[in-house]
């Protein structure tokens, strides 16, 4: 079990997070970062992330791991979610791949098709 113990996750331009191990964990990367050192890592930087795509990354992570949110509520929120521009999906994308997210991705990788495929604007 994952605790509510804060960890800073820096991105590449210099911004900080400080969010929850039980939240942060949604990405791979990171959780096997938490669990190689041995849970005394605080901060952890990330390369090839900026901080306004990071914003977008833990906004989707926390409405997920929120507690007793509806499959509805969850669709709900990923439609509104992806209202964004194509640049924005591209590099969500690409964080979500780097961060070893596979729901993220999957979502995002589903968004670009149906966006090829002229099904969403």
């Amino acid at each position: 079990m994952y605790s509510n113990r804060l960890i800073t996750l820096k991105t590449d331009d210099g911004e900080e997070f400080k969010l929850y191990e039980a939240v942060i964990i949604r990405s791979q990367v990171i959780k096997n970062i938490v669990e190689d050192v041995a849970r005394a890592c605080n901060s952890i930087p990330l390369s090839n992330i900026d901080g306004k795509i990071m914003t977008k990354v833990i906004e989707y992570w926390k409405k997920h791991s929120e507690k007793g949110v509806s499959t509805d509520q969850l669709n709900n929120f990923d439609k509104s979610f992806l209202k964004v521009h194509h640049s924005v999906v591209y590099d969500v994308l690409l964080a979500a791949n780097n961060l070893d997210d596979n729901l993220l991705r999957n979502v995002m990788i589903q968004e670009v098709i149906d966006r090829i495929k002229g099904k969403t604007t």
